[in-house]
């Protein structure tokens, strides 16, 4: 699959305090694929089944509350719970960003 990512904005209110601005445009689309997806994704005992996802290193650094949306099919998005470089020093063509993140479930389109 195909994923872009709209990264997290944050803005600093008139009295200095910074608050979150939303997400901004969509990033080029870029090779994606699912490792693993959680058996029930939205348990009320422990909240949201975390999903695991690797993602071309071309969007690193990745941050806690950064989207990813699926270019195609369900146009799903994933909130980013946490990301790291997996690099490979004999062949960098191998290296990926290892994502953990929730399914978004809300019908917004726009996130």
């Amino acid at each position: 699959m195909r994923v872009g990512v709209r990264r997290s904005v944050t803005t600093i209110d008139r009295y200095g305090t910074p608050r979150s601005g939303g997400h901004g445009p969509l990033e080029t689309p870029r090779p994606a694929r699912v490792i693993s997806e959680p058996a029930t994704d939205a348990n009320l005992d422990t909240g949201p089944g975390r999903w695991v996802l690797a993602v071309d290193p071309a969007f690193w650094p990745l941050h806690p509350g950064d989207l990813l949306v699926e270019e195609t099919g369900d146009g799903r998005k994933w909130t980013v719970v946490s990301a790291a470089i997996r690099g490979n020093q004999w062949n960098p063509v191998v290296s990926y960003v290892r994502v953990e993140a929730t399914l978004d479930q809300s019908d917004d389109q726009n996130g």
